[in-house]
């Protein structure tokens, strides 16, 4: 679009806005729904906000009573490579996951990673989720 170019610009996951970062990432209902799995079970306040840099800082903030932090850490990229994964899905392959599907995509990528940075130990879902 910078260049001039004419693309189609909705957002593939709500159809009801240009297809931004800041919208694609933060803003969009279904992006909501895959923030809100790690919060709903907290008793954090945090707000969508209008840019990434702000969301990762009010994360950061919000996490300071995480019983894990590099596992709080984690969940901002977890999250945006499991949008970006099921945009490109769309877009490139005019496929889409069920929201359960994507949802239990970010999970699981987000127990993968961890499993990596302990290595010596498995570390179940349950137990990602409880440590955050």
């Amino acid at each position: 679009m910078k260049r001039g170019i004419t693309l189609c610009s909705r957002c593939f996951f709500c159809g009801k806005t240009a297809e931004t970062v800041n919208h694609l990432f933060i803003q969009c209902e279904v992006t909501g729904q895959l923030w809100n799995l790690f919060l709903r079970h907290k008793s954090i306040s945090w707000s969508m906000l209008g840019r990434i840099s702000e969301a990762l800082f009010s994360w950061e903030e919000a996490g300071t009573q995480a019983k894990n932090r590099s596992n709080w850490r984690i969940v901002p990229a977890t999250i945006w490579w499991t949008i970006w994964k099921e945009r490109n899905l769309r877009v490139f392959e005019n496929r889409e996951s069920s929201m359960q599907q994507v949802k239990l995509n970010c999970i699981s990528t987000l127990c993968f990673w961890c499993n990596q940075i302990y290595s010596n130990d498995t570390v179940s879902i349950i137990d990602v989720l409880d440590s955050l």
